[in-house]
């Protein structure tokens, strides 16, 4: 049984939050010029059997017409991709061209606000609803021989999983363009079936569920009204139950309609009035609703059922002081400063026994972390391991962690402090035992203000990377990846 890590770790803390960023730190809120296409360089050993291709999404375009964007988390999405076969590494991105996108490049400016950032023109331009419009800068997923971009506004963009050309765009579900899709989803490895969650804001907030079978056929789709209206990001899902972390992130409808703040500036964060945790059956039916301590949650890492309980496992942070609040990271650094990052993304579990109706939290590791990873055919069972980003600040990491479930060992690798390590993905060697594979992270060196692909073996993280795959430039922040193996016949043993 897992138990609460033991660990001495102090209180990440910020550096002087006056400073100069450094130049390699600021390069992650630089712009990309998309359309490259290329082999890489590469560096120790890339494992032969490794075949298939690397997604990944994340902002790529900052600024237009003389106007910047405010916030790390914010721009025109560019998908890349890194394939691997018996050629060699491939490298390529593209910006998705999003009919946001498109408009803007033919006007040579902004036209719409993003959602750190109103549109130019002060708040007469920007009074009401209407403006924002998707970046499909977050994350990228397969599914169906297609791959598909998506942010938390609007569509999801469906591109050509070779050249990464933009085919079309699609709605999720019946009736719901007026709120905002989660950009993340969940597919559920046993039924097959993929969740899209979503969330509408108005006199209160209420949350969506559309359910789609194999083929991308609604099955289910549903709703039900929460207690406060917050943003979130992700939730959890399990073989019966969806879960959703209501933090105290308040959301001012009237803030934002006034047209003087953007979305991010209209959130508050106020500690004191806890998390509730808002538990609604899979085939639908009314909402069961739970206090528990409060934490931000960007991502969720698993959740799973054992008899009557629910076991919720997620990075959540005291505080989101690197996203908003006074001088957040993610914002002064797009002006080339540091900013505030004191609180760590802590490793957390969240226990809910449904049969006594109560809900308890265990701190698992105080340590900083981000992008929670797990072997992706564990989805919705319990799972032995985790995979982070972890080390520096708030969510700019420096190395990465596995941590075993089953034991509570963790071992880790650091790049150091000139490095930025980002999202884990793993990648099961096929027909092999949870954990067995490969991790990819995409890097920035600071020495060399490159970007690289780490290539880690799964089993022996903490000896660091086996391989590396070395691009000729550096690339702005990326979020999210999927994997697409050379073949779909990927069967997690019995």
């Amino acid at each position: 049984m897992l138990k609460a890590v033991a660990m001495s770790v102090p209180r990440t803390a910020s550096p002087a939050k006056s400073a100069a960023a450094p130049r390699w730190m600021a390069l992650l809120g630089t712009s990309e010029q998309g359309g490259r296409d290329y082999r890489p360089a590469t560096e120790g050993e890339i494992p032969r059997t490794l075949r298939g291709a690397l997604y990944r999404n994340g902002p790529g375009l900052f600024e237009r017409g003389g106007y910047r964007l405010r916030h790390l988390l914010d721009g025109d999405g560019l998908v890349q991709r890194l394939s691997f076969s018996g050629d060699g590494v491939r490298y390529q991105n593209a910006f998705v061209q999003t009919e946001k996108l498109k408009r803007e490049a033919q006007a040579g400016k902004y036209l719409h606000g993003t959602w750190t950032t109103r549109r130019p023109g002060g708040f007469p331009r920007n009074m009401g609803v209407g403006t924002l419009r998707s970046q499909a800068g977050i994350t990228v997923d397969a599914q169906g021989g297609v791959i598909f971009a998506r942010d938390e506004i609007g569509p999801s963009y469906e591109l050509d999983p070779e050249t990464l050309a933009t085919l079309r765009y699609r709605w999720v579900g019946d009736d719901l363009a007026d709120t905002n899709l989660k950009a993340h989803s969940k597919r559920d490895p046993v039924s097959g079936e993929r969740v899209y969650a979503a969330q509408a804001y108005g006199g209160s907030m209420r949350l969506h569920l559309v359910i789609q079978d194999k083929a991308g056929a609604t099955v289910a789709q549903f709703g039900f009204a929460c207690p406060r209206q917050v943003y979130i990001h992700d939730f959890f899902l399990t073989q019966r139950h969806c879960v959703f972390l209501l933090h105290p992130c308040r959301f001012s409808r009237l803030r934002y309609l006034s047209g003087l703040k953007s979305f991010v500036e209209s959130l508050s964060w106020n500690g004191s009035r806890g998390s509730v945790l808002a538990v609604v059956s899979r085939a639908g039916g009314a909402a069961r609703f739970h206090d528990v301590p409060a934490s931000f949650m960007w991502h969720a890492l698993n959740a799973f059922e054992v008899g009557e309980e629910i076991l919720c496992d997620f990075v959540g942070y005291d505080e989101p002081d690197h996203f908003i609040g006074k001088n957040p990271l993610f914002a002064t650094l797009m002006r080339g400063r540091l900013g505030a990052a004191d609180c760590p993304g802590k490793i957390r579990r969240l226990r809910i026994d449904i049969a006594r109706n109560r809900a308890t939290e265990e701190i698992l590791d105080p340590a900083n972390h981000e992008f929670p990873m797990i072997d992706k055919r564990r989805t919705t069972r319990r799972q032995r391991f985790g995979f982070f980003a972890t080390g520096g600040l708030g969510g700019f990491n420096s190395g990465l962690k596995r941590l075993d479930y089953e034991s509570g060992q963790a071992v880790e690798f650091d790049f150091g402090p000139e490095t930025h390590a980002g999202e884990p993905q793993f990648v099961p060697r096929p027909g092999r035992a949870e954990g067995d594979g490969w991790i990819i992270a995409q890097c920035l060196d600071g020495r060399t203000e490159k970007t690289f692909f780490a290539v880690f073996d799964a089993a022996t993280l903490e000896q660091g990377p086996i391989g590396k795959v070395w691009l000729h430039h550096p690339l702005p922040i990326s979020f999210h990846g999927d994997w697409i193996a050379a073949t779909d016949r990927d069967p997690m043993p019995a």
